[in-house]
């Protein structure tokens, strides 16, 4: 199937944006801190999804060494409250905010904010379970996640392989549009928090090139939405994301700080939607 091929090459893309808002300086009950790779690591979890490292496009590793030289912090209170979950009934908008709370997930797993990673954990298990998706990783999903709280690189391994499962599972049971929300959920989350991210920054040029950067993953997101045009709430996205595409293409590097905040807006609002 056309939509469930792309859908998957489009993933590492996905993953990258997850954790594009991620880097080394965390800040954990308000203080900023450094994250060092020299810990014990209780469980080192070897990727066993095939044939990502196949993609010619940036990993979420690539993602964040820029970002580890750009040092932004950790901001408490741009991701989306965990709280708001019950205020998603229909599929379709549990699908995106699943995809929204995925990237939250992977923020708060790679600056090690303990208490936020089981936050959004739950409020992800609570989506992949009324969404019925079952995989044979996500039974383990909860365990594996508490297993690994103090190893950064595992605990980012696990929740990719995680969310990649719930895509495959969807795509393979004809559920084609829901995994295709999901990843817009994700793309959209992952950018904002980078908005976010690079408005607070003292030197926000690496981060903002980044950003001019996802030009091409969104051109191949665009393509997949525009499959499902007759979709209302996809066409929605659809012409609200060419938008956000036609700005980056518009913008030169370094961004300036006037274009900075107009992308800010437009994604704001975009995201404000659907998670409100």
């Amino acid at each position: 199937m056309r939509t469930t091929k792309g859908i998957r090459y489009l993933l590492p893309a996905v993953f990258g944006l997850i954790v594009l808002a991620s880097s080394c300086g965390g800040r954990q009950e308000g203080e900023t801190r450094a994250i060092t790779d020299n810990k014990e690591r209780p469980e080192m979890v070897q990727s066993s999804v095939e044939g990502l490292e196949d993609y010619p496009i940036p990993t979420s590793v690539e993602v964040v060494e820029m970002l580890q030289r750009a040092g932004a912090p950790y901001i408490l209170g741009i991701s989306n409250s965990a709280a708001n979950v019950d205020r998603y009934f229909t599929e379709k908008k549990k699908a995106l905010n699943l995809g929204v709370y995925g990237a939250d997930l992977s923020y708060a797993g790679t600056y090690e904010m303990n208490q936020e990673i089981m936050k959004y954990l739950q409020v992800c298990k609570r989506l992949i379970d009324e969404l019925n998706i079952s995989t044979s990783f996500n039974q383990g999903f909860v365990q594996r996640v508490e297993r690994n709280l103090e190893n950064k690189d595992s605990l980012i391994n696990i929740v990719s392989e995680s969310f990649y499962d719930t895509y495959v599972f969807l795509t393979d049971n004809q559920r084609d549009d829901l995994a295709l929300l999901v990843m817009t959920g994700s793309w959209i989350e992952g950018i904002y928090l980078t908005s976010q991210i690079a408005i607070g920054a003292r030197d926000n040029s690496e981060i903002t090139d980044i950003i001019l950067r996802q030009s091409d993953p969104l051109e191949r997101l665009l393509a997949l939405l525009d499959e499902h045009e007759d979709d209302e709430l996809v066409n929605s996205l659809f012409i609200e994301l060419t938008d956000i595409y036609e700005f980056i293409n518009a913008q030169q590097s370094p961004m300036s700080s006037t274009a900075l905040d107009s992308f800010s807006e437009k994604i704001e609002s975009l995201r404000t939607r659907i998670t409100s």
